[in-house]
């Protein structure tokens, strides 16, 4: 059934005042020699300051931009080992170098030698900047960028890294395809540090970042609501959707369902009674457990109803499918956010099931 008509909580914090310094009068007892004693010693610190700051070493060389793919490990990068006019863009491992110095101008995607990331039909080129080009024109879309000329959204070709780019039809926001992140050299291997395109190890770790960025992509673009809804519920947009959205999300992390109804090997649970039989741990929330990110929560709402937990412990934070609240664009119920852990006598969290990696 369809979960409860719950108000969104806004999430956030109040800014503390800070406090205020007791000042106290000075005493001005001591003449004008001593003010001229001060202001003499005063300006011999500064130009001892000075002169030591000019002995330092020049600060290091700012940060190289670049523009990070959502499949991990891989940037936007010019073929070659420098950026031309004409020349077609590819995707690299990220590597801090000249042909992956990208960033955001505007609208404009352009290179330290300030050519243009260019749509040139569906292909991917460098050319010269002109700010008439509306193929130069990429405004952010969700997770990803859309270019101007054509509609379309800078993607990679059958989601596959390494081979030029392309741009295409912007249905596949909520896919690591067309997911693009605005970021800068970190001065290693991005394959060999902490990166933020859910590929952390934990399936947990993966599945709240995974339920974040649908959120994001939801929250960002109302007019592929139909077409994200398509995806969640494998072709069956009109009907409860909550335990579909938790089995999408799982798939997406890499930890799919396999005693689902449908979907490839089974990946989608569209009952939420079910998510149960999974690969989980059990918890019920009377028993002092406190959540990790990841957790499936299911709800004793009348028909049951699940939610992922995306920041655990205490007071903790969920994201969900088919709330209460309509969605005008799809007639059905809206993605939320919220904290609820008890819904008065709509029904109240019953277990949390964690994944076992």
């Amino acid at each position: 059934m369809r979960p409860h008509i719950a108000p969104q909580r806004q999430l956030g914090y109040s800014p503390r005042t800070p406090a205020r310094t007791k000042t106290h009068p000075k005493h001005n007892q001591r003449g004008f020699a001593h003010l001229a004693l001060m202001l003499a010693v005063s300006g011999f610190l500064i130009w001892a300051s000075v002169a030591i700051a000019s002995l330092k070493p020049a600060s290091a060389a700012a940060p190289i931009p670049e523009m990070r793919s959502g499949q991990a490990g891989y940037c936007l990068s010019a073929n070659g080992a420098k950026p031309t006019k004409g020349t077609a863009v590819t995707t690299a491992l990220c590597n801090g170098t000249t042909a992956q110095d990208f960033s955001l101008n505007g609208n404009h995607l352009l290179t330290d030698n300030q050519l243009c990331l260019t749509a040139v039909n569906n292909t991917l080129l460098l050319e010269s900047c002109s700010l008439s080009a509306t193929n130069q024109d990429w405004s952010a879309d969700g997770v990803g960028y859309q270019n101007a000329g054509n509609n379309q959204c800078l993607s990679l070709p059958k989601g596959k890294v390494g081979l030029n780019l392309i741009t295409a039809s912007c249905n596949n926001l909520n896919s690591l395809s067309e997911t693009w992140t605005q970021a800068q050299w970190p001065g290693q291997s991005i394959a060999n540090s902490s990166d933020p395109q859910c590929t952390q190890q934990q399936v947990g770790q993966r599945v709240a970042c995974m339920a974040e960025r649908q959120w994001l992509a939801w929250q960002a673009e109302p007019k592929l609501h139909s077409a994200l809804l398509y995806d969640y519920t494998d072709g069956n947009p009109s009907e409860e959707w909550c335990a579909d959205f938790v089995s999408y999300i799982y798939q997406q992390a890499g930890a799919p369902f396999n005693n689902g109804e449908r979907g490839l090997n089974n990946w989608d649970e569209y009952n939420a009674n079910n998510v149960i039989n999974e690969n989980f741990s059990y918890h019920a929330a009377d028993s002092g457990y406190l959540p990790k990110p990841g957790d499936v929560a299911y709800y004793n709402y009348q028909g049951g109803h699940v939610e992922i937990v995306v920041s655990g412990g205490a007071h903790p934070v969920f994201i969900y499918g088919d709330s209460g609240t309509v969605d005008p664009l799809t007639g059905n119920g809206d993605m939320a956010e919220n904290q609820i852990v008890n819904d008065g006598s709509a029904g109240q969290l019953i277990y949390y099931l964690s994944p076992i990696n």
